[in-house]
């Protein structure tokens, strides 16, 4: 477990907590990375994977 975990902080991970899953696809959205936004004031996007219009919270 303990070895799991330092892979986790070392290897990276921030992928897991800056993204959202898609609720068409589940494919994830990367916060952290250009989003294609059709109303950013409301979070609404278009998932790169799939092409659905997406409610995140970024």
């Amino acid at each position: 477990m303990a070895h799991d975990l330092n892979d986790f902080f070392l290897e990276g991970g921030d992928e897991l907590l800056n993204s959202e899953l898609c609720p068409e696809c589940g494919d994830p959205i990367y916060l952290d990375r250009p989003i294609e936004w059709i109303d950013e004031a409301e979070g609404i996007c278009i998932c790169l994977h799939c092409g659905e219009k997406v409610k995140i919270n970024p």
